[in-house]
Formats: structure tokens, sequence, C-alpha cells
């Protein structure tokens, strides 16, 4: 009885000689396209080819109309960045005014979401926050400096009331002034009694030290007493030289 299939053969093997090796089938791969990716331009601010660009210009033209739409107009923002707007519109002079440029960056904006970043813009952002760092620290070593100068008033002011031989309070001038990058106003040194320092100089009661008595115009100062140290040099000159008018 044949049955139907296909008849293994059997190999003779010959005294003396090896088995034969069979080898699978070879599998052979399709080889695919070479993937191809377009050189994406670091100075290019838009992703968007010259042909997709001039059909949004088509497109502007003939979609924007005679109307205004006041949406697209009170949009908190119209472009991504000024270098991007002007390879959109083909002109660094667009205006924002004209509204079929506007819709055009509308329609562009949904289009591009979010455009590359070119080398310039990398470039000026390093720029931005390298003057951001130098301002911080120039702001920290003003702050500093701030600090020793009022440590360095506070010292002198006590020293000099504990060696005073009048009563006298601090009270700020009321016109401020440039003092150490930061505008602050003087603070004076006032008896609360007349005195005198050296041989007559008067010194009157609720008036600066630094003031001469036949000043026309007061110095402005301020009605209440400052909790801070003095810091006008005349003044602080002459409180170690004056003393109580009735014992001059």
């Amino acid at each position: 009885m044949r049955t139907s299939g296909t008849i293994p053969t059997t190999t003779r093997l010959q005294p003396g000689r090896a088995a034969p090796i069979m080898s699978s089938p070879a599998v052979y791969q399709v080889p695919g396209p070479p993937c191809m990716t377009a050189p994406v331009d670091p100075d290019r601010p838009t992703l968007l080819t010259d042909e997709e660009i001039t059909e949004l210009r088509d497109r502007a033209r003939r979609e924007a109309g005679p109307f205004v739409n006041p949406a697209f107009v009170h949009a908190p923002r119209h472009f991504h960045n000024r270098d991007w707007a002007a390879a959109i519109t083909g002109s660094r002079e667009f205006s924002i005014g004209h509204w079929p440029t506007l819709y055009l960056l509308h329609i562009a904006m949904q289009t591009e979401p979010e455009p590359p970043v070119t080398r310039s813009q990398l470039a000026e952002r390093a720029a931005a926050e390298e003057r951001t760092r130098a301002a911080e620290a120039m702001r920290v070593l003003r702050e500093q400096h701030t600090a020793e100068r009022h440590r360095t008033e506070a010292e002198a002011w006590a020293a000099a009331v504990r060696g005073c031989l009048v009563k006298v309070t601090v009270r700020e001038n009321l016109h401020a002034r440039v003092r150490g990058g930061a505008r602050e106003r003087l603070r004076h040194v006032v008896p609360v009694s007349e005195a005198v320092s050296g041989r007559s100089r008067r010194h009157l009661a609720g008036r600066a030290l630094c003031e001469t008595p036949g000043r026309a115009r007061p110095l402005p100062l301020a009605d209440e007493p400052a909790g801070e140290p003095a810091t006008c040099g005349r003044c602080l000159a002459y409180i170690a030289q004056i003393r109580p008018a009735r014992a001059a």
C-alpha cells in the first residue's frame, strides 16, 4: 500500500567519512528605503517649509476677508518672536495692524505652536541670563556694603552720643539724596536746647547742628525723631564740640 507524501531519503555513510552537515535554508531580508532626515538649519526660525509658508500666505489672502476679528486683535500673543514672524510674513517690517498679516500670523501659530530655537536666540538667552546673574551679584554686593556702612554708622553714633554734653535727637531731611546707589534721606543731629561750639558758634534748638544761625531757609526736617543713627558728616563733626549755651 502506497501513501502520498514525501519519502525521506537516507544517506549512506561511507566508512571513514564524516556525515554531511545539513544547513537550514538561508533567510534573506529585503532592505527598506534608507532613512533620509532633512538636516535642520539651526539658524532658521521655523520648521515650516517654503511651500507650507506659501500655502499659509495664500490661505490668508483667501480667508482674511474685509472684516477684522476682535478675538485675534486682543489675543495675548500675536507671534512667537520677531524672527519667526519675519520668516512667515517674508519681511521684518511687518505690522500686526494690517489685518491680513495678523490673520496670517494667527493661522501660522496654529500650524506651528512651538517653533525651533535658533542659535542667535540661544545666544540672546545666554546673554540675558548672564546680565541677570551680574545684576543679582551687584545687588547682593550693594546690600552687603550698605549693611557694613550701617554698622559703622551705628558704632560711630553710639560713641559720639556717649561723649556729647547736650541732649540731641536725630531727624531726617525731607529731601532725599542718592547715596551708595540708592535714594535715602540724610539724618541730622538736632540739639534739644541751644548749644555752642568753639568760641561762639551758636547751634539753635530744633535746628540741625550743620546749620548756621543766620540761615534764611532752615533745612526741612521731619517732625518726629528718627530711630536710626545720624548720617550728616558735618553734624557728626560738631557733636563732639558742642556744649550747653548757658555754660558758654
